[in-house]
């Protein structure tokens, strides 16, 4: 326009032209200030040159498809994502949110971005390192449909490796405050050479803090800016992975995220979701419930090393306060286990920490082994030499004399010997190993420290063989004692006023007690107590060991003990009858040290059993039983090849199941065994 004065036409006209513009106006619609200031990530990008050329598509989700593509600048090939909604500004944003955030967190183990920017028709776009290789998920499916080259490739051992690195990535992002909140096994990528890499992070949730100094944040992982405020209360992640209260909308930290990395260890373990659910609704609601399914349950034919299933077990507490306090001790106790150690949460007994010890000193033990057996041939010999000199030395009695004192003397180095050279002490042999430590104890050059630990080991044999008399001598013979040896001692006096003779056996209603007394006996403990009670008793009668039994198999099922279950055994005119249906009992079978494996329900010498509705799965557990008839409906037991034979073993002649439980070719195999068999319709 040219300049000079302006008429009264022209100003009519710029007004008019003004007032048009505003009363054309949308007020819903923001303006271009207005949609600068609400999109930051977005209007700080330019466009540029055509950089990239899309190739093929590599994957998609629900928020984002990615692309392979090539950098023309750099000459190499990137993994490139888009974003799937684009109705709005808004959306672009929550798509950049990620990218932005995800380039601030420097890790080995999380995915580097590249570059964003505007690409074609003004989408946003932005790049990252192309991995070639398989997801999590992908090698847990393999693994669970059998694929023998994923087998070799990927074993317990290298699925760990995998977790660890997993575990660094998450670990890293919350000392940055950043919580991911959608770890799985399809947001987490396996390389060919090893590459470990934590993908996804559109959930992520930074931290919020007030700088006191009032400077402003210089890392880029600004949450007032990163965070998605329309996720506040709302449910976001995936089904089986997400902690409870990511279901309930509740407050997030970071154990929401150990959450995820317990699903994902429970998935290594099993090839399986820690909670089942026919459909979406029931899995978040068996989540929030805690009804994770023990691993050993979900996989009995291939179950997992007890150490991991503990910590998993643990990482998938429905309470926050019941998880790891962090991610590092999470790793810890794998890393406990990965090294031969037991686990933290598998609060380990003496039985399993003698094993792993002699896993981890396989030479030491083999050597141990071998010099104890030379020992005793040793022993031999030498008992052999000196019994053959004693009989030709009989008409000289200083000859006989020096040779019983020399005899007496091997005897007694080979016990001390004996003692200190066993890093595993059998208690199955308490009774002749008590006389070898007073040998030890009489002696004088033992020092205090050895001295106390041998009481101990004294006093426990003692008490092993109800010989309460003599434990409570024992232990008064200690200062200092623990919790759980005041405890012992207190029950020994106890028991030694109900039984003074320390040759006899508790009646089985006082052992019963004694067994379920948590705070002085405990599993191993009970073992052991139960395997001399049922080798010494001169007769077992079933209706007094029923409470026996019961505590046994609260113990070995690892069941809270308040009070003595009450079991139903009853007496039919052709035998006892024990019902077991509905309980939460899987294992039967007690494992004795050194020993065997004994059945807790041989001695009720039962003809009929009926264990429908339990977990039960295993058929070893039906070893050592007589019966005749025996009830499952309910139950599926593994291995179906081992089934007939087993039920054989028990020379069962009746056994009732539930309708189409079994395939016919199982039931044949069972019928042409002598064994009427009775299909029971149920609801299931």
């Amino acid at each position: 326009m040219e300049n000079g004065p302006i008429n009264d036409k022209e100003r009519y006209q710029r007004r008019k032209k003004k007032l048009r513009e505003f009363y054309a106006a949308d007020p819903d619609k923001p303006t271009p200030e207005e949609l600068e200031w609400s999109t930051p990530i977005l209007n700080s990008l330019k466009e540029t040159a055509k950089r990239y050329e899309e190739l093929e598509p590599i994957a998609a989700g629900g928020e984002k498809r990615i692309l392979r593509a090539l950098d023309k600048r750099l000459k190499r090939c990137v993994a490139m994502a888009h974003p799937i909604k684009t109705d709005t500004p808004d959306d672009f944003e929550q798509f950049l949110r990620e990218a932005q955030l995800t380039a601030n967190l420097i890790h080995p183990n999380i995915v580097p971005i590249y570059n964003m920017g505007i690409g074609k028709s003004d989408t946003p776009f932005f790049t990252m390192e192309l991995v070639p290789g398989d997801s999590l998920k992908d090698i847990i499916l393999n693994l669970k449909n059998g694929d023998a080259s994923y087998k070799t490739q990927y074993p317990l051992e290298t699925l760990l490796g995998i977790f660890n690195k997993v575990c660094d990535a998450v670990a890293y992002a919350h000392s940055c405050k950043v919580l991911h909140l959608d770890i799985k096994p399809d947001n987490i990528r396996v390389g060919q050479f090893g590459e470990v890499l934590l993908c996804d992070w559109g959930l992520a949730h930074v931290g919020l803090d007030n700088n006191s100094d009032g400077k402003p944040e210089t890392s880029g992982l600004d949450g007032e800016v990163l965070n998605d405020m329309t996720l506040s209360g709302t449910m976001k992640g995936t089904p089986g992975f997400m902690a409870p209260e990511q279901i309930s909308g509740d407050n997030k930290t970071p154990k929401t995220d150990i959450y995820a990395l317990g699903a994902i260890l429970y998935s290594i373990l099993t090839y399986e979701l820690p909670v089942e659910g026919k459909h979406t609704k029931e899995l978040l609601k068996n989540t929030q419930h805690g009804k994770v399914i023990h691993p050993r349950i979900r996989r009995p034919s291939r179950p997992a090393p007890s150490s991991l299933t503990a910590v998993a077990m643990k990482a998938l507490a429905t309470s926050p306060e019941n998880r790891y306090a962090g991610v590092r001790e999470l790793q810890q106790d794998i890393n406990r286990y990965q090294m031969g150690y037991p686990t933290e949460a598998e609060h380990a007994g003496i039985y399993t920490r003698m094993i792993l010890l002699t896993q981890r000193h396989r030479k030491l033990s083999f050597w141990l082994i071998t010099f104890m057996a030379l020992l005793a041939i040793v022993m031999s010999i030498n008992l052999s030499i000196i019994h053959s000199e004693k009989q030709t030395s009989e008409t000289n009695f200083s000859l006989y004399k020096e040779q019983h004192e020399k005899a007496a003397r091997i005897n007694n180095e080979l016990a001390t010997l004996s003692y200190h050279a066993q890093d595993v002490r059998s208690y199955v042999s308490a009774k002749e190993m008590i006389p070898v430590t007073q040998q030890l104890l009489d002696r004088d050059d033992i020092d205090y420290e050895t001295r106390l630990s041998i009481l101990a080991e004294k006093a426990r044999m003692h008490f092993m063989l109800q010989q309460f008399n003599a434990a409570t001598s024992t232990m008064e013979q200690m200062p200092n004692l623990g919790k759980t040896e005041t405890a012992r001692l207190k029950l020994s006096r106890q028991y030694a006023e109900i039984k003074p003779n320390d040759g006899a056996l508790l009646p089985a209603e006082d052992f019963a007690r004694l067994l379920s007394n948590d705070a002085a006996v405990n599993r191993d403990l009970s073992i052991f107590l139960f395997f001399h009670y049922t080798r010494r008793a001169p007769r077992i009668i079933p209706e007094e060991h029923i409470n026996v039994v019961a505590v046994m198999l609260s113990r070995l099922n690892e069941l809270d003990l308040e009070t003595i279950p009450d079991l139903k055994l009853t007496r039919r005119p052709e035998g006892y009858h024990l019902n077991l249906s509905h309980t939460p009992y899987s294992a039967y079978l007690v494992t004795v040290p050194l020993v065997n494996r004994q059945n807790i329900l041989r001695q009720l010498e039962l003809y009929s059993l009926d264990i429908s509705h339990t977990p039960i799965s295993l058929t070893r557990e039906l070893r050592q039983l007589k019966l005749k008839e025996l009830r499952m409906v309910g139950v599926s037991m593994e291995p179906l090849s081992m089934l007939p034979w087993r039920l054989q073993g028990l020379g069962l002649e009746r056994l009732i199941i539930g309708k189409g439980e079994y395939p016919d070719s199982v039931i044949q195999k069972i019928r042409s065994k002598g064994i009427e068999v009775v299909e029971e319709e149920y609801e299931r």
